[in-house]
């Protein structure tokens, strides 16, 4: 009888775990989809960032890359996630991909600033590392001198935004 209850426990984690995967990634795709369309620049104004920093704040470092993880794959398969509800790899090497796959690494730098930065600077560099990772890959679509005007200046202010209200939810770690 132990044994069943083991593995009862064992599997009902195994749910909960995938579940939480997928209703993250599922916070990504609904994220996406609240958007503004800037007319000068190809991407657009997302809470996507939100969401990633949201999930890096959390849930456990590995769990929020599986996510992340997830949303790209769903994403990279088809699955209309991304922005506007677009799909496929076409959108991951397009002018945003930049930004999409920056959040793999966005999560793994968080994790580790929040171990000796107060949240709010923790969360400022990821941004600012986001930005940039998303600038440098639209540059190849828009040149250098062009990426900095489309790619991280019209976000800057949304970024500091959406940073001060997460760094003042009350999140126990």
């Amino acid at each position: 009888m132990t044994k069943t209850l083991e593995n009862i426990w064992l599997y009902s984690n195994i749910f909960y775990k995938i579940l939480l995967v997928f209703l993250s990634s599922l916070l990504i795709s609904i994220s996406a989809q609240i958007s503004i369309n800037l007319p000068f620049t190809p991407v657009p104004i997302t809470l996507q960032t939100f969401s990633i920093l949201l999930l890096g704040l959390i849930l456990p470092k590995q769990w929020a890359l599986y996510s992340v993880i997830t949303y790209i794959l769903e994403g990279a398969l088809g699955f209309p996630v991304f922005a506007n509800f677009k799909g496929g790899i076409g959108v991951i090497l397009g002018p945003t991909g930049g930004y999409i796959l920056s959040w793999i690494f966005a999560i793994i730098i968080l994790k580790f600033l929040l171990n000796f930065l107060p949240r709010f600077f923790a969360l400022l560099i990821t941004s600012i590392f986001i930005l940039t990772m998303g600038s440098l890959w639209l540059s190849i679509f828009v040149g250098l001198n062009n990426a900095f005007k489309l790619g991280f200046l019209p976000f800057i202010v949304g970024d500091f935004l959406k940073i001060t209200i997460l760094s003042l939810i009350p999140i126990k770690k």
